[in-house]
């Protein structure tokens, strides 16, 4: 069954002063065709009840209502211009409404100008009306909303660097004067393009109709949609003069248009969000008690900024929270602060049902560096603990033990005995005693909440590529190098047996992975077979992998294998030679995936 789709609206298809531009009377300001009526220029993206919209232009309310928009999920912001960022403020029915805080993505820079142009935002200052309530997430990679990828495209703005945004089979580049050639590769298979189109004039900072035209000839969209349209081009007489030029598949956007994007990308570019590597870890203070903690930090006066969860796997769920956290520790000048439970509590308290976990300790405080976090308290789970009540968990773990400026949580947090608190309970009692509740809302891929039980569904089934996005990176699994039979070496190919350390393991069968050695700085393009070896009557089950480009002797004592594609189930073969020819199969194919992922080395960057 195909994905649900995204609907695009254009808000705003004109230029920084918008058309008609005020004081003018030529033929377009003065024109009776309303798609001559342009607005600053905005994009809405709506999908399974989410909405998310590129762009706050000045005209923010009067496009919202325009398009009856009563409920926003998230904005993307291209670039600090005042015609991109100046309806900011205009966001505040929606904080009100929703009940929480919205997630904003862009640069750095983006988010410098936003702290200076809406300072009453975050200068934390007491006020007698509501200010936007945001959490701002510095794009440094694909991310994910309405379950559907996001990949950042760098372009220039003459000498400003900004940000257009790929999403499906659709993508959206306004104010640009050149497409960087990495960025060009990121636009392959594309259904539909809006890009900037100012005029026929050229302009340091923009695209021309002439230039805007090579591009699209360049990067062969099925359908491209002019954007940032200035008032030297009527609607109808403009693309009139493209069809007499031949151009069939491109035309002026214009306020109001509605597309359908598929979600689905063309062969051979579905791994492109899933395709980022590690970035450099911050090193995450470990502490297993909130006494530990306060002796860290209590003398500097610094509080903590809590994001409290399982966080098993570190999925885009949990990623969305502990961003969220670093961006307001980076704010207060607090100290961004994981606060979790090992083992988990469903292991002590109902251990028969207990899930099998997706990381292990290591790899959470792994993962928690790469996110920026600080400092992680992991809480032994005892009984004592269970039995504390709400009102003493908070007081004696996050006020006294943590020394509480915010928490982060999730709307489905609960906690204290039979856990009794929720999110309700928990703002009650930060009112209370003076930190704030953030309540971070689900991420969602494809109409289904992200959740690490999802992810465990998956990733038992073999479906490691669909399991990645969720989490957002490769599955992964950790340990020593054992002693094999030494069967791949006598009859096909020598192997690493790996004795993981994760609780739950990939649907048995043959992937392409990627093994980092211990002590290596780089990973190897890899084959691993998980399963029974029944070609050899194999009793146990093993975790097996061959390294594609690796020559020599290998003496390591740990490595880790990181999942990207499932290429067939484990199999029953006649002989030794029968399973060597299929694993030269399976070889070629793991590496005809690999040439195809080179293309898109330039978003291979950071983490999502």
């Amino acid at each position: 069954m195909p994905s649900a789709p995204i609907q695009l609206t254009v808000l705003g298809s004109g230029t920084s002063m918008g058309v008609p531009s005020l004081g003018c009377h030529c033929a377009v300001c003065s024109s009776k065709d309303p798609r001559d009526n342009r607005l600053r220029p905005s994009l809405l993206l709506s999908r399974e009840r989410q909405n998310v919209v590129i762009d706050t232009t000045p005209d923010f309310r009067q496009q919202a209502l325009r398009v009856g928009l009563d409920r926003l999920d998230a904005i993307l912001l291209t670039h600090g211009h005042a015609d991109h960022i100046l309806g900011f403020d205009d966001i505040r029915p929606y904080n009100i409404r929703q009940k929480a805080a919205l997630p904003v993505y862009s640069t750095k820079e983006t988010f410098d100008v936003i702290r200076r142009a809406f300072a009453y935002v975050f200068d934390e200052r007491p006020t007698l009306s509501t200010v936007p309530s945001v959490t701002l997430n510095v794009v440094q990679g694909p991310f994910e909303l309405m379950g559907v990828p996001f990949i950042p495209i760098p372009l220039k703005h003459g000498d400003l660097e900004v940000l257009g945004f790929r999403f499906g089979r659709a993508a959206y580049l306004t104010d640009f004067s050149e497409l960087p050639g990495s960025s060009a590769r990121l636009l392959e298979g594309l259904d539909d393009l809006i890009l900037d189109a100012l005029r026929d004039i050229p302009h340091p900072m923009h695209q021309t109709v002439e230039q805007a035209l090579a591009l699209v000839a360049r990067l062969k969209p099925k359908r491209a949609w002019f954007t940032h349209i200035a008032h030297d081009l009527p609607h109808a007489e403009t693309n009139d003069r493209l069809r007499k030029l031949g151009v069939k598949n491109v035309a002026l956007a214009y306020d109001g248009l509605r597309l359908d994007v598929r979600v689905d990308e063309p062969a051979g570019t579905s791994h492109i969000a899933a395709a980022v590597p590690e970035k450099p870890r911050t090193r995450v203070a470990a502490f297993s008690s909130p006494s530990e903690w306060s002796a860290r930090y209590a003398a500097s006066g610094r509080g903590s900024i809590l994001a409290i969860g399982n966080f098993d796997g570190i999925h885009l769920g949990h990623q969305t929270i502990l961003r969220a956290a670093v961006a307001r520790a980076h704010e207060s000048g607090d100290v961004a602060t994981a606060l979790t439970c090992d083992p988990s509590p469903r292991k002590v308290l109902r251990p028969e049902s207990a899930p099998p976990r997706l990381s292990t300790n290591v790899q959470r405080m792994e993962w928690f560096g790469v996110l920026g976090v600080e400092a992680a308290v992991v809480l032994p789970f005892t009984m004592d603990l269970a039995r504390l009540a709400p009102e003493e968990f908070v007081e004696q773990i996050l006020v006294q033990g943590l020394r509480v400026r915010g928490v982060l949580v999730g709307e489905n947090f609960r906690f204290g005995h039979r856990q009794a608190g929720d999110v309700g309970l928990l703002r009650e009692l930060g009112m209370r005693r003076g930190f704030e509740v953030v309540i971070i809302p689900p991420v969602a891929y494809r109409g289904e909440i992200v959740s690490s039980t999802v992810i465990r569904r998956e990733i038992a089934a073999g479906n490691v590529t669909h399991a990645s996005l969720l989490l957002g990176r490769p599955f992964a699994l950790t340990g020593s190098v054992v002693s094999g039979t030494g069967t791949g070496r006598r009859f096909t190919f020598p192997t690493l047996n790996l004795a993981p350390e994760q609780e739950l393991l990939p649907a048995r069968g043959v992937y392409v992975t990627r093994t980092l050695l211990e002590g290596s700085a780089r990973t190897y393009r890899s084959v691993t077979n998980i399963g029974m070896r029944p070609t050899f009557n194999g009793a146990s089950l093993s975790v097996e992998t061959h390294l594609l480009d690796f020559a020599g002797e290998i003496d390591v004592r740990r490595i880790e294998v990181r999942f990207w594609k499932r290429l067939r189930e484990e199999k029953k073969f006649s002989g030794a030679d029968e399973l060597r020819e299929q694993i030269a199969r399976d070889i070629a194919r793991a590496n005809r995936f690999f040439s195809r992922l080179r293309r898109f080395r330039s978003v291979r960057q950071t983490l999502v």
